[in-house]
């Protein structure tokens, strides 16, 4: 599945600065766990998901979800919202991916909703039934669901529509930590992200670094600073450590 969209930062901003209704006077929040039935009050409902992680790379999104789910997804914008490596990656997780090269590699993607009208991301948005919640919910704990306005990529005419993101917000969950906000991405997790991100166009790498913070700097300022970096210079940006 190739999309073809030019990339321009300044155009994904403009975009995130569209006058919109707040997303929770349209939509609930759903706090882990979530209430399926809630979630899906008839037999044949679906609700419109975002993956912004290693749900970008579809090899790892049909680990879980339905060829047909696969098959209908697309690449699309998430409005107001913040990308940040953050969670700690759960023993499963590291069951999956392996160990990191330190304790401090270890993290893998969150979201929040921010009050920053310029805070986007990209992602790959998915038409989920119950059976995709499911499986959605054994691969993922501790997220919340939360609504978000959403652009699709692709197109050139924006119909900005609800659509629901994974938002860890508490610092532990079962009797272990989830957040740190100086872990750094594990580079198993995050190679799994990025060839996601290449399968549909370079252009789309370039936004998921654009709108990905790790240690409160975002991944493409800090892959800019290691390209200019002095010969001789043994300084380290965040973003450098798992390229």
């Amino acid at each position: 599945m190739i999309f073809h969209r030019t990339f321009r930062l300044q155009l994904l901003d403009r975009i995130a600065r569209l006058t919109l209704p707040c997303p929770v006077t349209t939509a609930k929040e759903h706090q882990y766990p979530w209430d399926l039935a809630e979630l899906f009050p008839e037999p044949n409902s679906r609700i419109s998901f975002v993956g912004y992680g290693s749900l970008i790379n579809l090899i790892s999104a049909r680990r879980s979800f339905s060829e047909e789910a696969v098959g209908l997804a697309r690449p699309v914008v998430v409005l107001g919202a913040k990308r940040i490596y953050e969670y700690v990656m759960s023993p499963r997780g590291r069951g999956v991916y392996g160990e990191g090269p330190s304790p401090g590699n270890y993290g893998v993607l969150n979201a929040r909703a921010s009050s920053d009208p310029t805070d986007w991301f990209n992602g790959i948005e998915f038409e989920l039934d119950i059976e995709a919640f499911r499986a959605l919910h054994i691969r993922e704990s501790a997220y919340d669901l939360l609504p978000a306005w959403t652009v699709a990529w692709e197109h050139d005419h924006l119909v900005p529509h609800i659509s629901y993101f994974l938002s860890c917000r508490r610092d532990t969950f079962g009797g272990r930590q989830t957040i740190d906000s100086t872990i750094l991405p594990h580079p198993g997790y995050h190679a799994v992200c990025e060839d996601g991100c290449r399968a549909i166009s370079n252009e789309f790498l370039d936004a998921f670094r654009a709108s990905t913070w790790v240690r409160n700097t975002r991944m493409i300022d800090s892959l800019h600073a290691e390209e200019n970096r002095e010969p001789g210079d043994s300084t380290r940006s965040p973003g450098s450590s798992f390229r």
